[in-house]
């Protein structure tokens, strides 16, 4: 696994990439976070690669509410799921983030109706610390936060 921050290069597949209908509600669409991205302070974007195509996406930063650092949004496209590229990638960017910013830690919130990624996050050793619930766009979400020791 390979990351690229999104540029203008590599925009296109970026926002291409999207995930199947049951997934929508888990992660905000690409196109979505690009834009919050070029306008918020602080918003870090990465592709992510196996060999040259991009699989998947990232969006971290420093979320003061926390205080920590957050990976806020992490997909794999739909054609490329079940390959083993979420955890995969996942492990490369714990690798990647740590070297690159020297934190401790980091968090992540993961939708309570996600049993996968729920899962694939507890095996590598995420551990839950509290349910959160908000709403946005007029929608509920409820999310377990979670957070791994580096």
């Amino acid at each position: 696994m390979e990351f690229r921050e999104i540029d203008r290069s590599n925009y296109w597949d970026c926002i291409s990439l999207t995930v199947d209908d049951s997934q929508k509600w888990f992660v905000a669409d690409n196109k979505r976070s690009l834009v919050e991205a070029t306008y918020e302070d602080g918003l870090y974007t990465l592709g992510v690669y196996h060999e040259d195509t991009m699989v998947g996406f990232i969006l971290y930063d420093f979320d003061d509410t926390i205080p920590g650092w957050s990976m806020s949004r992490f997909m794999i496209g739909k054609q490329y799921q079940g390959k083993g590229y979420g955890k995969q990638a996942v492990v490369a960017f714990l690798d990647y983030f740590k070297k690159k910013h020297n934190a401790d830690r980091l968090y992540i919130s993961v939708s309570l109706d996600n049993a996968i990624a729920r899962r694939m996050y507890s095996d590598l050793s995420f551990e839950e610390i509290k349910e959160v619930a908000y709403s946005s766009s007029g929608r509920q979400f409820r999310e377990m936060q979670m957070v791994k020791k580096l």
